[in-house]
This record gives C-alpha cells, structure tokens and sequence, in this order.
C-alpha cells in the first residue's frame, strides 16, 4: 500500500544498501563509522534521509537495510523504526550485486510479487517530492510485469570511484 495516498498497489520493499569502508570522508569516516552514518548537512545521518524519503512509500516493517558487520549496531541505534530482522550484517564485504541478490532471495518465497527496490544510504536528494513520484511511477511500472526499472542521474563529468 502507498501510505502517502492510501492506495492500494503493489507490495514495494526499499532495500537500502549501507557497506562501505569508510575511506571516503577520512578522518571524519571510519570503517565502523562510515559517511551514511555521518550527519554532513544538518542533524539527520545520511541513513537516516534516506529512510526518511523512502517512508512516504512504504512502511519501516518494509524496509530492508543491508550493511557490515562493522556498521551493523550503529545502523540499527540510528533506525530504531526499521525491525532487527530486517537489517542484515555481512560477515564479508562482497559488493552490490550480492547484496541485491540476498535481498530477492530473502524476499521472494513469502512475497514473491513484491516489487524491490535498491537504494545507496549514501545519496543526496534535494527534492524529496519528485524523488517520491518518480519511485512511486518506477513501482508501478516494475509491477505492471517481469520488469527491471532502473532510475539514474545522467552524470556530469567522470568519476572513477563509481567503477
């Protein structure tokens, strides 16, 4: 259900993904205090935004967050709203791919029309509204059949640090 309008629509299911080593903000980010845990822009930690744009969508029982070991207990202190069960500590850094596929294969045998979406805990948004819209709008569209809908930003210059 979208809780923002009160429709009824297709089961969505935010994975946020929350590894990271900490390198990139050094010395303020640690490898057990990394920038998605870090408040950079005001009072809220980058996580903390990110779940907060995403709960107009859904409920917090939905979300799902995918972390390290490092990062596990900090994560959960700072989303009190998001159930235990559903943040996940890797006992070993393997990267994206693998922790969206954990997410399906942990998701698909109770729910399997559930439509999941992939979010970094790292991102800035500027405009919550639209970023809701266009989500709501890619839900849709993924539930509409055996779709994959993926939403970017065109990029404005290189950035080797994204691979």
């Amino acid at each position: 259900m979208d809780l923002a309008s009160g429709k009824k629509g297709p089961r969505f299911a935010p994975v946020i993904l929350a590894g990271g080593s900490g390198t990139r903000f050094w010395p303020r980010s640690r490898r057990a205090h990394a920038k998605q845990v870090l408040a950079l822009d005001g009072e809220h930690t980058m996580i903390q935004q990110t779940l907060d744009r995403l709960l107009p969508l859904t409920s917090a029982k939905e979300v799902w967050v995918i972390t390290n070991k490092l990062l596990g207990a900090v994560i959960a202190g700072q989303l009190p709203q998001v159930p235990n069960n559903n943040i996940l500590a890797e006992p070993a850094a393997r990267n994206t791919a693998p922790a969206c596929a954990l997410a399906a294969f942990l998701l698909e045998p109770e729910a399997p029309e559930t439509v999941i979406g992939i979010f970094p805990s790292d991102h800035v948004v500027k405009n919550d509204a639209r970023f809701a819209e266009v989500i709501r709008a890619g839900v849709e569209l993924a539930a509409s059949g055996e779709r994959i809908v993926v939403l970017g930003v065109p990029p404005t210059r290189a950035e080797t640090g994204y691979g």
